[in-house]
């Protein structure tokens, strides 16, 4: 898997957590197909990093592999619970432009996530050390 090359030890130590929270590792399957998505975390315990469109955007790939790692992790977390992480909108400024990642996603996946999820995942995204506390709380 090409993504693991890019993996800072913050976004290695996420993988092997979620490895041993029993969620499947993929790259580039899927939703990844439609040239937008750099991620996804679906049931049953599927997490996909989208390596290639991360790529043919010309985004840096060290900071976006991790950062999409650390986004689908809050997802991989919320599906260990259930439900949403419980973050209230208070604990969860966003920017505008996060915001509207928020709502690009919640067009994207149309059922597959409600904005509170969204938003704790775009929340979140660039705390790995809390996003790895949500997925060692809720999936071990």
């Amino acid at each position: 898997m090409e993504f693991l090359l890019y993996l800072n030890s913050h976004g290695k130590q996420l993988i092997h957590d979620l490895i041993s929270a029993k969620f499947h590792i993929h790259e580039n399957i899927g939703f990844c197909q439609n040239n937008v998505s750099f991620g996804y975390t679906v049931l049953p315990n599927k997490f996909v990093i989208c390596t290639k469109n991360i790529k043919r955007q010309g985004y840096d790939p060290y900071f976006y592999i991790n950062e999409t790692v650390y986004h689908e992790a809050v997802h991989a977390a919320q599906i260990c619970k259930g439900s949403a992480l419980g973050l209230s909108v208070k604990q969860t400024p966003l920017t505008p432009d996060k915001l509207q990642n928020v709502r690009d996603s919640i067009n994207a996946t149309k059922n597959y996530s409600s904005e509170h999820e969204e938003r704790e995942s775009y929340y979140l995204e660039d705390k790995p050390k809390q996003v790895r506390y949500y997925v060692r709380k809720f999936c071990f």
